[in-house]
């Protein structure tokens, strides 16, 4: 039976029509499926198990997936122990306990003399799903679980992004560290005066209408008299550095490390699919490797 790998990066992916039509393609020809839920947002892996769980309602196969975490991947490996500063564990019981139902699922609010301090999203009464924490009511940790009712992933959140992010091993130790970089970029803009962009300028709108009363000809020869324009926009990329507890190997950007969790799954038979806006950065990493996009 070949083994077929579905890499998830993004729930954007995911979601894409081509995903659910190559995932069903795959199970129909009888062969073994993988889902590597490669997620540095470990809330939504919980997103990736509803959106499975809905399509094995009407196909009933889907059930046959193996989906696999990076909490998965590193269960055993050694780790390093955070300190109280990098996972904080607060005593919910102190706190003032509020129940809500948020459509199937349940929502437990803790509040400390009225301010939000922690919300726990649940299943059901067994099953915790994310713990927010919060500071002065700004949110600052989120602690993601798997079914077992373990954390696996802390996400260390400043103005309402997450800068750094652990998945844990068994033993509760950091296993991996992703950290969020941003860097200044240059893009090039070329645009020549026959291109097909509305004028968005007063005066090119103007121009734009004179050039509607012409000929072919004449708005031509005025379109050739009018150099290519060519605008540089400074804007910023963010990036992801990566480093593995269990040898410190580090790496300078996600998908070196995407690369080396494909390399621990792969074999000469097995068939690969990214998603095909991972495709320009992922196939560089793996040069000799045959590459399917969704």
């Amino acid at each position: 039976m070949q083994r077929v790998i579905f890499l998830v990066t993004s729930l954007n992916g995911m979601h894409k029509p081509n995903f659910t039509k190559q995932l069903l393609q795959a199970l129909q020809q009888g062969q073994r499926v993988v889902i590597l839920a490669a997620l540095i947002d470990f809330e939504a892996t919980w997103t990736v198990r509803a959106f499975l769980n809905r399509l094995a309602q009407t196909e009933p196969q889907v059930k046959q997936i193996e989906l696999l975490t990076l909490a998965d991947l590193f269960k055993d490996e050694s780790g390093l122990t955070l300190t109280s500063d990098e996972r904080n564990m607060p005593d919910l019981v102190a706190f003032d306990e509020r129940l809500f139902v948020d459509g199937q699922e349940q929502v437990k609010r803790y509040l400390n003399a009225g301010h939000l301090v922690a919300e726990r999203r649940q299943l059901d009464d067994e099953t915790p799903m994310v713990l927010r924490q919060y500071q002065t009511d700004q949110l600052v940790q989120i602690d993601t679980y798997d079914l077992s009712g373990r954390v696996v992933g802390i996400e260390k959140i400043v103005d309402e992004v997450a800068q750094t992010s652990y998945v844990l091993n068994q033993k509760g130790e950091a296993v991996l560290r992703f950290v969020r970089h941003e860097r200044p970029i240059e893009k090039v803009y070329n645009l020549s005066a026959t291109s097909a962009m509305l004028a968005t300028q007063f005066a090119e709108a103007k121009q734009a209408a004179a050039m509607m009363n012409m000929s072919k000809r004449e708005r031509d020869r005025a379109a050739a008299e009018v150099a290519d324009q060519t605008s540089i926009i400074k804007t910023t990329e963010t990036y992801y550095g990566v480093l593995a507890y269990s040898n410190y190997q580090r790496f300078g950007q996600v998908y070196a490390f995407y690369e080396s969790l494909l390399s621990r799954l792969m074999t000469s038979t097995t068939r690969l699919y990214v998603d095909l806006a991972d495709n320009a950065a992922l196939a560089p990493q793996m040069p000799d490797q045959l590459i399917f996009n969704y």
